[in-house]
């Protein structure tokens, strides 16, 4: 579980109900550092973050910033290919508020 910054949230439409959607940044590869403490990285594997050390996710949970999480998402490099890849996996269209 890990700590997050909300940087995109909405709805989308599943079976006539809404249902929440987030974009949310941390500070490291989430599914590295599993991998990494469970001794399990391949050999050469290195974290996927961008530049800046920022990792992006997708979370179908209600997530508040500051709590801990599990990704629903792998990791994305950029906001837009985690917002990409909500919107593809989305059964109907997402409406953004941020």
């Amino acid at each position: 579980m890990i700590a997050l910054k909300i940087v995109a949230s909405g709805t989308y439409l599943h079976a006539d109900k809404p249902w929440l959607v987030a974009i949310v940044r941390v500070d490291h590869d989430y599914w590295y550092e599993l991998a990494k403490a469970a001794n399990d990285l391949d050999i050469g594997q290195l974290p996927v973050v961008n530049d800046e050390g920022h990792a992006f996710y997708v979370s179908y949970s209600n997530v508040r910033e500051g709590q801990t999480f599990k990704p629903d998402s792998r990791t994305h490099r950029t906001f837009a290919d985690a917002k990409f890849d909500a919107e593809e996996r989305a059964p109907s269209p997402i409406t953004w508020q941020d």
